[in-house]
């Protein structure tokens, strides 16, 4: 019998370390060509492990936009870790520390790997080896990043400005195959660029987040109406 439960090789792991290795770096490199100081720049990001929530914070920052419509925008990013650990801790064996523990490590690939194994101690085997894999990239990576962060020049010739959007599509891109993610999707975007011309810069981005309440809602109602 084939053992189809997903599991990284070393291979993996490596690629994995390796991408959020460049994610840290690039970080970095951004915060502090962004007028962070290296202290805050490395302190910020040893707390706060979101990169896409950072990359949404100084979206909104270098859109013009206020202090607090980038920090609810990094929050709009961060939102979906509380869901993937509503997922993820159910499928672990009892425990409340170790719940506890996985619940605040909770992140897209560790999850995505972990809630398809079929045995609760593979879940959290395989939980904290993705995880050991990420952290093992992005700690070198942010302490890198801090490094070099004032010898690399001008990082929007260097095309380091694109990387947010691609870390977000690459995110997004498995949900957008799906009717009610592309729905909301649609939706999001519709709501953000009607209100770019009105709105201060990073509400459109915020406000966007109700076009998955819309695509949710137009999918269900689309279903219900089929025969």
């Amino acid at each position: 019998m084939t053992d189809e439960q997903p599991r990284l090789g070393l291979a993996d792991s490596a690629a994995l370390a390796l991408t959020f290795f460049s994610l840290g770096v690039t970080l970095q490199v951004l915060l502090i060509d962004r007028g962070a100081s290296l202290w805050n720049a490395l302190t910020a990001t040893t707390v706060i492990w979101s990169a896409t929530s950072q990359f949404a914070y100084l979206a909104v920052r270098d859109a013009g936009g206020g202090d607090w419509a980038a920090i609810i925008a990094g929050a709009v990013a961060a939102s979906r870790f509380g869901i993937l650990a509503t997922a993820l801790v159910p499928r672990l064996p009892a425990g409340t520390i170790r719940r506890a523990l996985a619940s605040v490590n909770a992140f897209d690939p560790n999850v995505a790997i972990a809630v398809q194994q079929r045995d609760e101690r593979r879940v959290e085997r395989e939980f904290w080896r993705v995880t050991a894999a990420m952290f093992g990239g992005w700690f070198p990576g942010i302490v890198v990043g801090t490094l070099v962060g004032n010898v690399v020049g001008d990082i929007d010739r260097l095309g380091l400005d694109a990387v947010f959007p691609a870390a977000l599509l690459s995110i997004i891109a498995g949900l957008l195959r799906t009717g009610e993610g592309l729905a909301a999707g649609v939706a999001g975007a519709v709501i953000c660029l009607a209100l770019i011309p009105i709105a201060p810069a990073g509400v459109p981005i915020i406000l966007s987040m109700f076009g998955v309440g819309i695509g949710v809602l137009a999918t269900r109602r689309q279903k219900g109406s089929t025969p």
